[in-house]
């Protein structure tokens, strides 16, 4: 079998409005004005034996280069390769590879759709060709930007009502704010109900310490990255000073950083996304190295739509460590280019059976969601 051909859509999709119920426009500490619609690039990989497999990626740079880039780079890559070879689809890339264009986020999506590929052509689910589920749902983070207190609570009160038991948002802005809404989230939340911030690098060390002292009684699941990357000497000085667990998700991504938190002990969990690290295959890499080190993992949300949505749920359904529930935005998206979105219930996602990521394209709405 043989890759034929590449093909890439970009497409747009609506967050649901917070008056709807969704949460648009979703702040962070490095977001001044809100995501009210999110892009993603969606790729058809087809073989010469006629089987489609479906990738997904964020766009790192505009439409217009990225599709140079697939026809000059990637495709010479690609095409031609036989998509059980992972290995040696994963080492092509890395001649090409630049921080600037981030070829690995490509790598991820012609990976994942390698992975659909190969689970369609022996007809088995992927979670199966990954050595089997070791669990049957993946429980959700609900995924809330920076608001107001008013809104936080009333938000907190819409996500217990809907199943949710865990709330996920941003900080990192303004110490005060923060800790007074982190305070007002746990009063909402009460008992059973875990809360995690994520300051996206948006305090200096002293600031992340004052925080961390200000929400000690808050009972807070962690804190994600609260200072710049590559600070290993304060990460482990805001462990040993705060019992607030504290957590990295930037610093998974730069090399040799997460080996040397977990020497240092400097955290309590990582919160990881394939697509910066190359795909499936590199996961299990890095989820092997934390579960040799105890170390909990979450894996983390860019946006994701259904195609990647269901290669994470088929991955980390796989991988033991993953105890924590992922972040996720998917519920508030107002469309997909899935024919049939994938499934919530009580909080949790369902993870999608059938062959391959278990989860069909719809190229009618496909078409009509591309970036014109």
């Amino acid at each position: 079998m043989k890759i034929r051909d590449i093909e890439m859509t970009a497409v747009e999709v609506p967050v649901i409005p917070l008056e709807e119920g969704g949460i648009a426009p979703y702040r962070g500490s490095q977001d001044k004005v809100g995501t009210t619609s999110i892009t993603s690039l969606i790729f058809k990989v087809t073989t010469d034996e006629g089987i489609t497999g479906w990738g997904e990626m964020n766009p790192i740079i505009s439409t217009k280069v990225t599709k140079v880039l697939l026809e000059e780079y990637i495709k010479p890559l690609v095409i031609g390769q036989n998509p059980f070879d992972l290995n040696k689809i994963m080492q092509a890339f890395a001649p090409v590879y630049n921080p600037q264009i981030n070829t690995k986020s490509f790598l991820t999506a012609i990976e994942m759709a390698c992975w659909d590929i190969m689970g369609k052509s022996v007809n088995k689910p992927v979670y199966e060709l990954l050595g089997g589920k070791v669990r049957d749902r993946i429980d959700i983070a609900y995924a809330l930007g920076i608001l107001d207190i008013t809104q936080t609570k009333e938000k907190i009160a819409q996500i217990k009502e809907e199943g949710y038991r865990t709330l996920k948002t941003k900080g990192g802005k303004d110490v005060v704010f923060d800790i007074r809404r982190t305070i007002a989230m746990r009063d909402a939340g009460g008992d059973y109900f875990d809360i995690r911030v994520d300051m996206n690098q948006g305090y200096d060390t002293p600031t992340a310490l004052r925080y961390l002292r200000g929400v000690e009684e808050c009972d807070i699941q962690y804190i994600e990255q609260p200072i710049k990357v590559n600070k290993m000497d304060d990460l482990q000085s805001l462990r040993d000073r705060t019992r607030v667990p504290i957590g990295i998700n930037e610093d998974c991504y730069v090399p040799g950083n997460l080996f040397e938190a977990i020497r240092r002990k400097a955290i309590d969990i990582a919160i990881v996304d394939f697509e910066p690290l190359g795909g499936i295959t590199e996961l299990s890499r890095l989820e092997h190295v934390a579960r040799e080190a105890d170390l909990p993992l979450a894996h983390h949300c860019g946006w994701d739509m259904g195609v990647k949505l269901a290669a994470i749920l088929h991955s980390t359904c796989t991988m033991p460590a993953f105890t924590y529930p992922m972040d996720s935005t998917y519920f508030a998206h107002a469309d997909d280019v899935l024919k049939e979105k994938i499934r919530i219930e009580d909080g949790s996602y369902v993870i999608p059976e059938g062959a391959g990521l278990g989860v069909q394209v719809d190229e009618e709405k496909l078409q009509f969601l591309a970036v014109k």
